[in-house]
């Protein structure tokens, strides 16, 4: 309710301000770029780029979100000053809460003023602001950056939350690691735990094509640990919700489907999402509900050897406020376990925004000059070129197996959209587990006001990539 009252005044804003400068005319890109050879020289133009963090990154010193004298913190520093040389450029960098950089960026270009040419922040805004105009599509900047390399600047599905109606509104430089990373909900495994109780490793039933609902089930009772009255380790520690959330999409589902029709339907409301809704229920309230801890931190129980597995968010794990990595001796990583009507290892991850997506604003002088800078500043880095190189450099930097930084980005990659968290769409993936009705009367229930809520929220995104895309 508060971010659509929010939205409301910055609509009414916005709206006075274009009737005081009246009618917006097409972008006209007018910077004339002098080509020597095949090199572009900017001649000194300058832009500013905004970078929302959060508390604990900006309280470390750090290069376009990297730890400074780091791996990534010596390359972003070097490709920095690189891209000013080589493309004759300036680029002015502002470290800044995300939150207060957001909501600064959509106060700031509502009332027609310019604040930076280039923003990095959470994602949901950008999809709200780009409904009134304020930031650039990407099909007007084509010409000066790639995005429809989807293996530099996201995927469809990744970047579905910045898709609106009639363009594609932000990106994601998918080959820079950790910055670009934001993703719930890896499970990570206490390898030490699962050596002292000498039981079969999470990692090689995923590994085997066996991790499935009832392996799940059964290693749950074989990995907690209880002596008389005290429990002695947790199998899992979960939030009802997180689990409601992953098991629903654990057979295939998405929040919408296409019928016969070509008609998008609740994909939650599927033969598919209705097992997976059974069978979450039947383990989540079964004889080994007493081995999930439902209510403790998830990542100060892996740290203190209080659970074996641990459903946390990715930035839990790697990053430059991360935890797991730095404290953790001995971990692994699986994705929840698959049904019986997916491929076996079937990964998939949930995001409701991208923390680091760039988009570009209408407010920029020069937003051509913008798109080329950071179009070249996002380039992977020459040491890593491809994802295979960088799963190598994140297993040594971070992972004891090869196959823990395979399952992270896998997940990543597959990730589903939960369309507009804050709408009340979100509340569809996990009220089933805490609702008193059956599964089939939950359904019948609220076939209607989801499908309203698909019609509302999930056809302009389906819009915007069909529109962006031709297909």
């Amino acid at each position: 309710m508060k971010k659509a009252a929010m939205l409301l005044a910055i609509v009414i804003l916005f709206s006075f301000a274009v009737t005081a400068c009246g009618t917006a005319e097409p972008e006209i890109f007018d910077v004339e770029f002098e080509m020597k050879g095949d090199k572009i020289d900017l001649e000194g133009v300058g832009i500013v780029y905004e970078i929302g963090l959060t508390d604990s990154a900006l309280a470390v010193p750090n290069c376009l979100g990297y730890e400074l004298d780091t791996v990534f913190g010596d390359l972003a520093t070097k490709r920095l000053k690189d891209i000013q040389n080589n493309l004759n450029c300036i680029i002015k960098l502002n470290y800044v809460n995300n939150g207060v950089s957001c909501r600064a960026f959509v106060a700031t270009s509502a009332s027609g003023a310019f604040m930076c040419d280039v923003i990095s922040g959470t994602s949901d805004m950008w999809a709200d602001v780009a409904r009134i105009g304020m930031v650039i599509g990407m099909t007007e900047l084509e010409n000066y950056i790639d995005f429809r390399n989807e293996e530099k600047w996201g995927y469809r599905n990744m970047l579905e939350v910045v898709y609106y109606e009639d363009d594609l509104y932000g990106l994601v430089p998918l080959l820079w690691p950790e910055v670009s990373v934001s993703y719930g909900s890896p499970i990570v495994v206490n390898e030490n735990l699962i050596a002292s109780l000498g039981v079969e490793d999470p990692r090689d039933l995923l590994e085997n094509g066996q991790w499935t609902w009832d392996t799940f089930d059964d290693c749950l009772g074989k990995y907690f640990v209880q002596e008389g009255s005290e429990i002695k380790q947790y199998a899992l520690t979960t939030s009802l919700g997180n689990f409601a959330d992953m098991f629903i999409l654990s057979n295939g589902s998405h929040f919408a489907e296409k019928d016969a029709s070509g008609k998008y339907i609740p994909g939650f409301f599927t033969p598919n999402a209705q097992k997976a809704m059974e069978k979450g229920k039947e383990i989540f309230y079964g004889p080994h509900s007493n081995t999930i801890d439902a209510v403790g931190d998830a990542v100060q129980n892996l740290l203190s050897g209080r659970t074996v597995l641990s459903s946390v968010h990715s930035d839990s794990i790697i990053g430059i406020s991360a935890r797991i990595a730095k404290e953790m001796d001995n971990f692994g990583i699986v994705s929840w376990p698959c049904g019986p009507d997916v491929e076996p290892g079937y990964m998939f991850g949930l995001h409701h925004n991208i923390e680091r997506c760039i988009s570009f604003s209408r407010m920029s002088p020069h937003p051509d000059v913008a798109a080329t800078i950071i179009n070249a500043l996002y380039e992977p880095f020459e040491e890593y070129p491809t994802l295979d190189s960088l799963i190598d450099l994140m297993t040594s930097n971070y992972f004891f197996d090869r196959r823990d930084s395979e399952v992270f980005y896998n997940m990543y990659f597959n990730s589903v959209y939960t369309y507009f968290h804050y709408s009340g769409m979100y509340g569809y993936m996990h009220e089933w587990l805490s609702a008193s009705k059956s599964i089939s009367e939950h359904i019948e229930a609220n076939t209607k006001s989801i499908q309203e809520k698909i019609d509302e929220y999930v056809l302009p995104t389906m819009n915007g990539i069909d529109a962006v895309w031709g297909e």
